[in-house]
């Protein structure tokens, strides 16, 4: 297999008093990226744009705050050594009002938005039609329940008339696509990806042979992640040799992470171990490579750069077939496994990896998802803002 190379945009060899000069005629445009708290995420899209998506845009950052001011002037500080100015909000009313001071001429791009009261807000105000918004699952997913009450009903329709009114509504995946266009009836959305921001393709892909068999389970402690689901799929191998790591340091209750916990102790012993503190990006990737094996139980799309991950370094990734997730990958023409048949394969199968397999599966992703392959549809989406 070719290696394919690292892309050097060409505005990277624009020098930089050229933008001085474009912003002070007015020719670049502020693009303000908003996004929730999840800081791990944050920090580094907003260095792939910054880094791969052009000079004529100037960016500005609001972040949501964590609730520790100190935290929260660390994340600031992070973000504006890449040069971009960094504002902290505390909440959905005092973001709509920083939004109405900024100029008329800026862009917004909501990278997720889960907050019911913020797109009441939004529908309240001429923003939408300067924003765009990009779903990462979540915020579609909240009104697939069949058991609406009525203000979940109300806000299914404030979420639907404000995303129409927005300049652009993209999806991660053509599936997530499919279902605004179900929910919301939004007709015009584009797929477009996040990359695997910062991860290098490997020399060589890790033997299990000789080892114990590590497996990541889910993502994160939020109960989409199926946990109890996750351990049923891979109780037959209680008796091997196995590591089981389950991340559990965010985006859960504490109540439930206990729960799961015990549950995980009770059937895997010291096999089991849950991470409860929250890892730097170092550290995670770290911890991935150790990993052979990653289980997800979502019934919905969610953990791409974990799967990403598993595709550019050649390990076994296990996914729901009816998520939106599997069903891209398999557009793709990746070789993945279903979640359905893995409490049917043998430790000794689990074992064993096919070279040609691995190949396959590290090509796709960096023809597709790798910061050079998607720098390109970035950059022409801001271009398309600024017009």
């Amino acid at each position: 297999m070719s290696d394919i190379p690292k892309i050097t945009p060409y505005w990277h060899y624009t020098l930089p008093k050229k933008l001085n000069k474009l912003i002070s005629t007015g020719t670049v445009k502020m693009i303000i990226h908003i996004f929730e708290n999840i800081p791990h995420h944050y920090h580094n899209f907003i260095k792939f744009f910054v880094n791969y998506c052009g000079l004529e845009f100037k960016h500005k950052i609001y972040i949501q705050s964590c609730g520790i001011s100190d935290q929260d002037a660390i994340n600031k500080l992070k973000i504006e050594q890449l040069n971009c100015t960094t504002v902290v909000y505390e909440n959905h009313r005092q973001l709509i009002k920083l939004m109405k001071r900024e100029s008329n001429s800026s862009r917004f791009i909501f990278h997720s938005l889960l907050n019911r009261r913020l797109w009441l807000k939004l529908l309240l105000s001429d923003i939408p039609k300067r924003s765009s918004w990009i779903s990462w699952g979540a915020d579609i997913y909240q009104y697939q329940s069949n058991n609406k009450n009525i203000k979940q009903a109300i806000a299914k329709i404030i979420h639907s008339i404000t995303s129409k009114r927005m300049k652009y509504v993209k999806s991660l995946n053509p599936g997530d696509g499919e279902l605004i266009r179900q929910l919301f009836g939004c007709n015009q959305i584009e797929t477009l990806p996040y990359p695997l921001v910062g991860v290098e393709k490997p020399d060589s892909f890790t033997s299990t042979k000789h080892k114990k068999l590590t497996f990541l389970l889910g993502n994160s402690a939020a109960e989409s992640n199926n946990h109890f689901e996750l351990f049923d799929t891979i109780k037959h191998l209680t008796s091997e040799d196995i590591l089981l790591l389950m991340p559990l340091n965010y985006a859960g209750k504490e109540g439930y992470i206990d729960t799961v916990i015990e549950r995980g102790k009770d059937l895997f012993g010291d096999k089991f171990q849950p991470i409860l503190e929250m890892l730097s990006k170092e550290s995670y990737d770290k911890l991935l490579a150790n990993v052979d094996i990653t289980v997800f139980a979502h019934d919905r799309q969610q953990g791409l750069y974990v799967a990403y991950y598993m595709m550019l370094h050649g390990k076994k990734l296990f996914l729901k077939s009816t998520t939106t997730t599997y069903e891209n990958f398999k557009n793709y023409n990746f070789i993945v496994d279903s979640l359905e048949t893995l409490s049917q394969k043998p430790y000794h199968q689990l074992k064993q990896n096919d070279s040609s397999v691995q190949l396959t599966n590290q090509r796709i992703l960096m023809e597709n998802f790798t910061e050079s392959a998607l720098a390109i549809k970035w950059h022409e989406f801001f271009k398309n803002l600024s017009n």
